[in-house]
């Protein structure tokens, strides 16, 4: 048997590696640039984009959008208001995206290690 080297999802994760490795996977939706820096954000709860934005200043408007409409179409994010009197649109982690976490300490982990 003859195992694909290649998703097929590819117009809606956006650009893929074309490799079958789950790993290649993860990176495929959390690997574009500020992506990671945004789960991070949301690890703690529901933000506004503003308070997204606030958070990360290096950020652009446009890159912050592209980035949630991304995250939101594979599932990571959603977005919901909150209910009255706020009636505040937010974005939070679904119960899927806070699986990274653990990955995000690891990652902490390693990093705090580095020479």
């Amino acid at each position: 048997m003859k195992l694909l080297n290649e998703t097929k999802l590819g117009s809606v994760h956006g650009r893929w590696y074309c490799d079958a490795c789950l790993a290649a996977f993860g990176m495929e939706l959390l690997g574009e640039r500020w992506t990671a820096l945004i789960v991070r954000e949301l690890m703690m709860g529901p933000l506004r984009f503003s308070d997204i934005r606030a958070r990360l200043p290096g950020i652009s408007a446009k890159v912050l959008t592209e980035r949630l409409d991304r995250m939101e179409s594979v599932g990571v994010l959603e977005r919901r208001t909150l209910a009255p009197p706020a009636a505040a649109k937010v974005y939070e982690l679904t119960q899927w995206g806070y699986g990274i976490e653990p990955v995000f300490q690891a990652l902490g982990r390693w990093a705090v290690r580095s020479p």
